[in-house]
């Protein structure tokens, strides 16, 4: 799985966190902009775990849409069975554990929603003699299997309540097929989501996914 990841060396990050903390105590105005904050959040993520960050809108954008339409990618709460992905004629997305409204251009909100901006993708029309519209895009609800987590990556990288959490992988069809290569992420900023564990599923958890489809 291709996506637009952001590293640098533990010590580095560490330095740089500091620095900004020192920052903030000298100026508490600096606190008040979210962009600072959103900086601190992502330098404290790199200090502490040493681990990348991924940066989720790009990612998407760049993987892009398969042959029907759709996402090559699906993010989604990390307690969710299914994933649902809301299309807007914008080019921007909503991806849900809940079950979105179509003709709604204000999709209700659920915890743990990932929304992603306008002109992020380029939807196929429905009808390619008309324009792009609400009820002009090709598959406007999709929707597919949630990866589950391994006991052993609950145990190590699980410190709040699994809603707290994400999951983001490639989805090789919007159908009830369960995923391979999972990865587990902790949401940063709007864009940013802290990468905490990878690995690939066994042919044992697989099963059980599919045992999800009703």
């Amino acid at each position: 799985m291709q996506v637009e990841e952001l590293s640098m060396p533990r010590k580095r990050a560490e330095e740089e966190f500091n620095a900004l903390k020192e920052a903030f105590k000298r100026n508490a105005k600096l606190r008040k902009e979210a962009v600072n904050m959103d900086l601190y959040v992502a330098l404290g993520h790199m200090s502490k775990h040493g681990k990348k960050i991924i940066e989720i809108w790009e990612s998407f954008k760049k993987a892009g849409l398969n042959k029907d339409g759709d996402p090559r990618l699906a993010i989604c709460r990390a307690d969710g069975k299914q994933c649902f992905c809301l299309k807007i004629e914008d080019g921007s997305a909503v991806f849900s554990m809940k079950r979105l409204d179509r003709w709604s251009r204000v999709p209700r909100k659920t915890y743990g929603d990932v929304k992603f901006p306008s002109k992020t993708f380029q939807w196929l029309r429905k009808d390619p003699s008309r324009p792009i519209g609400t009820y002009n895009i090709k598959n406007p609800v999709i929707q597919c299997l949630v990866p589950i987590i391994p006991p052993k990556i609950l145990i190590r990288e699980i410190k709040a309540r699994l809603k707290n959490y994400h999951i983001l992988w490639e989805v090789e069809e919007w159908k009830p097929i369960p995923p391979k290569d999972p990865i587990l992420l902790k949401q940063l900023t709007p864009n940013l989501f802290g990468v905490l564990a990878t690995w690939n599923l066994t042919p044992l958890e697989r099963a059980v996914i599919r045992g999800r489809i009703q």
